[in-house]
């Protein structure tokens, strides 16, 4: 019985290996964007500075996944669309330095933005999707504490000349 059991096991790994393509033996070499970066959070009706690199991978061949070499990408059109419900907002982004790119964006609106991200030239087109979280300004506050500080400063001036003036 397990002399059956192992032929037809055999057998049915021959038939699956024949059927089944053979898998890719590397990732492809191309253009890649490394991600999006910012020094600081984006923030509601603020411009907010943030970088894309973008760079062009070489892999090695007959290994899954392993990079023989990477090297920027200096010369490609690179673009951010921000959606959020209705809104939306289109960056153009300039070459930084080395592979990265600097873009400007004011959005109106705080919560979790979609960010698609194109990098293109003539022969090549690569595109990223990630979110960004919006916050509020943390100045809500802060226009009634400065006139509440001003009044206060008016106030305690004015005491100190009436009191220096009294005598």
């Amino acid at each position: 019985m397990n002399n059956i059991v192992s032929r037809s096991l055999a057998l049915v790994l021959f038939v699956w290996m024949l059927i089944i393509p053979s898998a890719k033996a590397d990732v492809e070499t191309g253009w890649y964007i490394t991600g999006i970066s910012y020094e600081k959070p984006f923030i509601t009706g603020t411009k907010s500075v943030f970088y894309v690199g973008v760079v062009d991978a070489k892999t090695k061949s007959g290994q899954m996944g392993a990079l023989d070499s990477t090297s920027p990408v200096t010369d490609a059109v690179v673009s951010a669309v921000f959606l959020k419900d209705q809104a939306k907002k289109d960056v153009i982004l300039t070459h930084d330095q080395n592979g990265e790119y600097m873009g400007e964006v004011l959005l109106p609106e705080s919560g979790e933005w979609k960010v698609s991200i194109k990098a293109t030239d003539d022969h090549h087109e690569t595109e990223l999707s990630t979110a960004v979280k919006v916050t509020e300004t943390e100045t809500k506050g802060s226009p009634f504490l400065m006139i509440l500080l001003g009044v206060a400063t008016v106030a305690v001036v004015i005491f100190i000349l009436k009191s220096k003036l009294a005598r």
